[in-house]
């Protein structure tokens, strides 16, 4: 039997996979993305790991679960992407848009999102431990998502709705962890924490005007200074009595 021929869509695999392997000291274009995303498969995702896609276009691409770990995607236009699945630990996606981008089960522990936009943006089931969110915007996102030990600082969250996904209780209760999270001068505005974890966190300064802290656990948070006006559910709300400061607290 003579030598197996690869088919073209075998060559443009290898092709671009040699290619996106050997760019490591070069910018990768748009098009060089959308060329082998085209290409690529859910089974056979593209591998944009540790690469420098910052500041490219590509609002609206589809990357069918793809590898961006640890890839620089700062100031990128990922508005509207579909995110759902990828890998983006350690990525830094500083000043980033990704506003209404789905970024379900993705993997984002470690990662750079200081400034980013993710206003309307869905994040459900989302892996974000010890991420940096720092004055980045989740207006309006839908967020059910393990964000322990990550940095909110004086992130954007109003409306946000964290609150716990009652459907899917057989698989045990699927809800927003804010464990350990530092949440300090964070705008929560009419979001919705309902069950949401924020044991230990550092909420001081944090406002949660209007928001909805039904069955929310508090314990051990620090609240200082934080704002509770309006907020629905605090007669509901766990560990209370064991948050320090709650002296400081402002709930009228």
């Amino acid at each position: 039997m003579g030598p197996r021929r690869l088919s073209r869509f075998g060559l443009g695999l290898v092709a671009l996979g040699l290619f996106v392997q050997g760019a490591a000291a070069a910018d990768i274009t748009t098009e060089t993305v959308i060329d082998l995303l085209r290409v690529a498969s859910e089974k056979n995702p593209a591998d944009f790991s540790r690469k420098n896609l910052a500041g490219l276009d590509l609002a609206g691409v589809d990357f069918k679960r793809a590898n961006l770990a640890g890839a620089n995607l700062a100031g990128a236009n990922l508005a509207g992407a579909n995110l759902f699945g990828t890998n983006m630990t350690g990525a830094n996606l500083t000043g980033a848009n990704l506003r209404r981008a789905n970024l379900d089960i993705a993997l984002l522990g470690n990662a750079d999102l200081t400034k980013a936009d993710l206003a309307q943006a869905s994040l459900f089931g989302v892996l974000l431990t010890k991420a940096t969110l720092v004055e980045a915007n989740l207006s309006g996102a839908r967020i059910i998502a393990n964000l322990s030990n990550a940095n909110l600082s004086r992130a954007n969250l109003s409306n946000a709705d964290m609150a716990a996904d009652m459907r899917n209780q057989p698989m045990g209760l699927m809800r927003v962890f804010l464990t350990s999270a530092d949440l300090t001068g964070a705008n929560l505005t009419g979001a919705n924490l309902a069950r949401g974890d924020l044991s230990f966190a550092n909420l001081s300064k944090a406002d949660f005007t209007g928001a909805n802290m039904l069955g929310a656990d508090l314990s051990g948070a620090n609240v200082e200074g934080a704002i509770f006006r309006s907020i629905r559910g605090r007669g509901e709300m766990k560990g209370l009595d064991t948050a320090k400061n709650l002296d400081k607290a402002i709930f009228e």
